[in-house]
């Protein structure tokens, strides 16, 4: 799996302006599963500590999610995402691997 990851950092965001973000978002094709972490506490470390939510999008390969985003709903998803936190995030892509418990070591 791959997925894309994007860092909210904190501001005052309109919660209408998030839920339009999320259902432009959730049209792309391929997307497989979604996440949202709200940030309680930072325990260790200080170079995250500006960051509100983290938002994470899965995708069964690198080419879907390349696919996604280049897809009129990733383009009009992206589009809004910069309109609406002024810039205020951060995105990443990564390969996504899982292990269960009677996987682990």
């Amino acid at each position: 799996m791959h997925k894309l990851t994007i860092f909210f950092f904190r501001q005052d965001f309109n919660q209408q302006d998030w839920q339009k973000f999320m259902g432009l978002a959730e049209k792309m094709p391929g997307l497989r599963r979604e996440t949202v972490s709200e940030i309680n506490e930072f325990i260790y470390g200080g170079t995250g500590r500006n960051i509100e939510r983290i938002h994470e999008f899965y995708f069964d390969s690198r080419p879907a999610l390349d696919t996604a985003l280049q897809s009129l709903e990733g383009q009009m998803a992206g589009a809004w995402l910069h309109e609406f936190t002024l810039k205020h995030f951060s995105m990443m892509i990564s390969e996504h691997k899982e292990a269960l418990p009677e996987e682990f070591l």
